[in-house]
């Protein structure tokens, strides 16, 4: 059922998405590149608890790849769109890195759609943003002339803690082959770092009152623990969650702790 796509027009954009289990609402909203699919196992963990929504962003997997200007509030009125196709009137927003900028947005242009709200791994935009790491910067830019397969494990192994990804070698195949099962087209990295560049929403952050938690790896090199730090301290009684030994990958990374996180904050609402 959860891997089945459906499909929806949003807008002038055809737009693919998922469902799984049943109960209250959960929407998940992936980052640069990623598809629905690259939430890994942890959809299935909730799904026991929780309807699970997952999203190929404009751009991504099953959905529209159009070449024009994205904006990540174009995206967030999108992840929005599923809920008014599904009948939800509210549910629970998780996002994660450039997901994590989209659930900000939700919240802060659709409050009365959100329970609550999860950012993993994000940043909260403009020039109070940390940057990344050298290494993980260039992860960003790869030698587009090298296999696709040898490009993104180049990127897995980037982004993830130090020494993951040759301690994982399967966890890492499984993210190559889902990454290699759905392509994203260089023209929608492009898209939607631009998206990225030209969004900034420190000054807003104060304005989210929804029940929130941070999540972030303690050595995350492409989106450092410094930015959930401050999107912690930004937004009114935020919590901070920090994962040990974890990059930015948390969903390749500790499916099992971050599943675990997510159903005792979600569960926790009225």
């Amino acid at each position: 059922m959860g891997d089945t796509a459906r499909m929806t027009r949003i807008g002038d954009l055809d737009l693919a998405y998922y469902v799984r289990g049943q109960g209250f609402p959960v929407l998940m909203i992936q980052g640069l590149g990623g598809r629905a699919a690259d939430w890994g196992s942890v959809p299935a963990a909730l799904a026991t608890d929780f309807e699970v929504i997952t999203v190929d962003n404009r751009g991504t997997g099953r959905s529209a790849k159009p070449d024009e200007p994205y904006t990540l509030e174009q995206m967030a009125d999108e992840a929005v769109g599923v809920l008014d196709v599904l009948g939800h009137a509210q549910a629970h927003i998780v996002g994660l890195s450039m997901g994590g900028m989209i659930a900000q947005l939700v919240a802060l242009r659709h409050p009365r759609r959100v329970t609550r709200l999860v950012l993993i791994a994000t940043t909260p935009g403009g020039p109070h943003t940390t940057p990344p790491t050298d290494a993980a910067l260039a992860a960003l830019m790869p030698d587009l002339t090298q296999p696709p397969a040898e490009i993104i494990r180049a990127s897995v192994q980037a982004i993830t803690a130090p020494g993951f990804a040759d301690a994982h070698p399967d966890v890492v195949r499984q993210a190559v082959d889902t990454a290699l099962a759905a392509p994203t087209p260089q023209h929608v990295f492009l898209r939607q770092m631009q998206a990225i560049m030209s969004s900034d929403r420190y000054d807003r952050l104060a304005e989210i009152s929804l029940p929130t938690l941070v999540i972030h790896g303690d050595v995350d090199p492409l989106v450092p623990h410094a930015n959930g730090e401050t999107l912690a301290g930004r937004i009114p009684g935020a919590r901070l969650r920090t994962m040990r030994n974890c990059g930015h990958l948390v969903m390749w990374e500790q499916p099992t702790e971050l599943s675990a996180a997510l159903r005792e904050f979600l569960s926790d609402h009225p």
